[in-house]
């Protein structure tokens, strides 16, 4: 079994996104991504973050099922039975002790429901379901290893690469994802200067400031700001959330803050609550030639309170004739412009322009 560095590595990244000082109620969980044998989990309505005591927490019946187990649920004991290959696993909602064939196990966290889901700690049931684990606090990612892949079919992040079926213009892209659809590949492009633009696949091969260390840091950057534009709740929200979000972006003077200020009056105002996630994809990067980047991400958000449809999400481009309905999924996929002010070796400087938008460059469709 591989070891585990979870603990430390998410208590320190947590603090180094948020301060020490950050209140809890209004900032969102750290969300965390999950890979299993080589393809990212996409949850359909909840998402894997990082709770309390600093343990990762997944909705149960997916990834146990994922890993190839039975699970079930006994409401009168509140209780959550797993059962893989003669292994049984009983949890117990608010409970920090699990029954693993017959025996008492402590855990270093509880089983809880939030939003109507059932999280239970992704560490405990994968590791006694047979699985390896490895944490990348870099990229806030755990890959849970059930079966042996060969690293020349996976690209630096431990995801499978795929050699059929590609989208048409598979060679902008320094390799192709077996768990990324072609139509996230095949989304045009934000406008450019044509002489001066260039593809991913043309900024791995040719620039250094395009290497793993680098992307992992803007990774970090577009996560954190994602989590934090696509969960707001008008019953906890802050100067805490404020604060956090202006620090995501590139600055060259407070004005920013002072607008972000304003739509957090506005979220109390409209009696704004919505939900959501943002993955970003480090291979899909593209430069414009007037000097921003732009990182190809996959979005989900639904909105489940407001007043009245406008600007219900911190973006310029949110657009006016919006008729989002309540309690839906949205998914889609846009492109983040990130940039910098820092010349020479600009790499690890790249944050979230003050002009990034969900809405700029984007696809949106409702959930069926």
């Amino acid at each position: 079994m591989k070891k585990w560095f979870m603990a430390m590595t998410i208590a320190v990244l947590v603090s180094s996104l948020f301060g020490a000082t950050a209140s809890a109620a209004s900032l969102p969980p750290a969300f965390v991504s999950v890979v299993l044998d080589g393809k990212k989990i996409w949850f359909p309505d909840a998402q894997a973050y990082v709770d309390e005591n600093q343990r990762t927490l997944v909705p149960f019946r997916f990834v146990a099922e994922s890993l190839g187990a039975k699970v079930g649920w006994e409401a009168p004991s509140q209780s959550v039975p797993i059962e893989r290959d003669g292994q049984q696993i009983r949890l117990q909602i608010g409970s920090n002790i699990a029954l693993v064939n017959g025996q008492e196990v402590a855990l270093d966290t509880q089983v809880v429901t939030k939003d109507g889901r059932t999280f239970v700690p992704l560490r405990f049931v994968s590791e006694v379901l047979g699985a390896e684990v490895e944490w990348d606090g870099s990229t806030s990612t755990v890959t849970i290893h059930t079966k042996d892949i060969s690293e020349s079919d996976t690209d630096e992040w431990g995801r499978l690469l795929r050699k059929t079926d590609l989208p048409k213009n598979a060679a902008d892209y320094p390799y192709i994802l077996a768990d990324v659809p072609n139509e996230m590949y095949e989304m045009a492009y934000p406008p450019s200067r044509p002489s001066e633009s260039k593809v991913s696949s043309e900024l791995y091969a040719t620039i250094s400031e395009y290497n793993k260390q680098n992307v992992d840091i803007w990774m970090g950057h577009l996560k954190t700001f994602g989590a934090l534009l696509l969960n707001v709740d008008y019953r906890t929200i802050d100067d805490t959330w404020a604060q956090a979000m202006f620090a995501t972006k590139m600055q060259n003077s407070n004005a920013e803050l002072r607008y972000i200020r304003e739509y957090v009056d506005w979220v109390k105002e409209n009696q704004i609550h919505i939900m959501g996630y943002l993955e970003p994809e480090p291979s899909m990067i593209f430069y414009d030639g007037f000097g921003a980047d732009y990182i190809r991400v996959k979005f989900r958000v639904q909105f489940l309170s407001f007043k009245h449809h406008e600007r219900l999400i911190y973006d310029n481009w949110f657009p006016q004739e919006a008729d989002f309905e309540k309690n839906v999924w949205y998914e889609g996929y846009a492109d983040i412009k990130m940039v910098t002010n820092v010349g020479g070796h600009w790499g690890s400087t790249l944050k979230v322009s003050p002009t990034a938008s969900l809405f700029f460059n984007h696809t949106i469709s409702k959930v069926e």
